[in-house]
């Protein structure tokens, strides 16, 4: 009797198995994403055109489509357990110690899921964060290895096909901040070479500015010095008299306008010297024979 039984349960399990259609597909990281792994979240390529044959499912609104989402060491778990205990697995007890260390969530309806897809073409794995309910897309472990497959479940007929399981795929782990290097330690050597290197340009540059500036400063305080003594005017006695610089000699000296010297000369003879005095001259009377010799008498 117990031999039967056992037989039994055998041929249900075997019909159950092969009953279920193995899709030769793998999931695999979305690549519509620039980072599709963090510390608790995955993105997976959507499940489009993964279960469109016509045969496994004639009404797509009565098909429905669902990630499992496993620890990559309790993936032949779940497909043990999946064919006495049934496809669905809450998210509320997995991963915990009492839990299973796998979870199912529901993605939508056949007639729901494009194909071709459209972009950006991707599943978020853990956008529901941490959530409660039993199908939820809840966060998952951090750091650990996981493994995911797409299966089509039908409302009245259970499993009717699934995909393969996806390859190991690493969550990163969350650093303490004390294992981040704050020195140079931390650092490529080129990066540091390249640093100094800048740094050095940096300073020979402000260097260069400052004697440059200096330069300019001195250059121009020398020529207004030059510039105010050859522009002094020359003094000769209480006249002042203005002078100019030649400016197309090679050596041009200060020069004194002669013409200003003459009107000194006329004020000094006007200021220090005795005017002469006015004479008259009159003729009087002319007398001579010969007309070439004129005698003028003074009066």
């Amino acid at each position: 009797m117990k031999a039967c039984l056992a037989l039994f349960l055998a041929c249900v399990i075997l019909c159950k198995t092969f009953a279920i259609n193995s899709i030769d597909t793998i999931p695999d990281l979305s690549p519509d994403v620039t980072v599709p792994v963090t510390t608790n979240t995955v993105s997976l390529q959507n499940p489009n055109c993964y279960f469109q044959n016509a045969a496994l499912c004639p009404d797509k609104t009565q098909c429905f489509v669902w990630l499992v989402s496993s620890l990559t060491s309790a993936t032949s778990t779940y497909d043990q357990n999946k064919l006495t205990n049934g496809f669905f697995a809450p998210y509320t007890s997995a991963y915990t110690s009492i839990g299973a260390d796998y979870s199912t969530t529901l993605i939508n309806s056949l007639d729901k899921i494009p194909c071709p897809g459209i972009s950006p073409s991707n599943f978020l794995v853990g956008a529901g964060g941490n959530c409660q309910t039993s199908d939820c897309n809840g966060v998952l472990p951090t750091g650990a290895n996981m493994s995911f497959k797409y299966i089509l479940v039908s409302n009245t007929k259970g499993i009717l096909a699934e995909t393969q399981w996806s390859s190991n795929i690493a969550l990163k782990n969350v650093q303490s901040p004390d294992s981040i290097g704050n020195s140079y330690a931390g650092r490529s050597a080129a990066m540091v070479v390249i640093t100094t290197i800048l740094s050095v340009a940096v300073a020979l540059l402000l260097l260069l500015l400052l004697i440059a500036l200096i330069l300019a400063c001195c250059c121009r305080r020398g020529k207004t010095q030059t510039h105010e003594v050859r522009r002094q005017p020359s003094l000769i006695g209480s006249l002042r008299i203005p002078s100019y610089d030649v400016h197309h000699l090679k050596n041009p000296s200060p020069y004194d306008n002669p013409a200003y010297e003459q009107d000194l000369n006329k004020k000094r003879y006007t200021t220090n010297s005795t005017l002469p005095q006015k004479t008259t001259t009159v003729i009087t009377h002319v007398h001579s024979s010969d007309p070439d010799n004129i005698t003028l008498q003074k009066m």
